[in-house]
């Protein structure tokens, strides 16, 4: 042995991440319901325009009114965070999204824009 030894790489599981960004995508939409939000209204991207079998530490959750670009909130999540924090019984992420939510409802209203 060279006395250094290499940390091993994990595996890219596209499976996996397609189904935590389905959970996420499904949580958001559920969040957004919950405040009385039309879901209609509102573009909900995860590494919109990255390519799906890449690998990536982090993720970009982007959470937009209609098109407007100024109405919308983006957050950076570490790709271990987002596997393990969504789906059933997982409460961290919804209330991460909760706070994005209600901020960009804030943002909404200011603007007078109806919601």
């Amino acid at each position: 042995m060279s006395g250094i030894d290499a940390a091993p790489v994990a595996a890219y599981d596209s499976v996996a991440y397609q189904t935590a960004l389905s959970l996420a995508l499904a949580a958001i939409k559920t969040v957004l319901q919950r405040r009385q939000l039309d879901p209609l209204r509102y573009i909900v991207d995860i590494d919109a325009g990255l390519p799906i079998f890449a690998t990536r530490d982090t993720h970009q959750l982007r959470i937009a009114y209609n098109r407007f670009q100024d109405l919308s909130m983006e957050v950076t999540i570490p790709n271990q965070w987002m596997i393990e924090q969504t789906g059933k019984g997982h409460e961290d992420f919804l209330i991460a999204v909760d706070d994005m939510v209600l901020a960009l409802k804030g943002k909404i209203q200011a603007a007078g824009r109806p919601i």
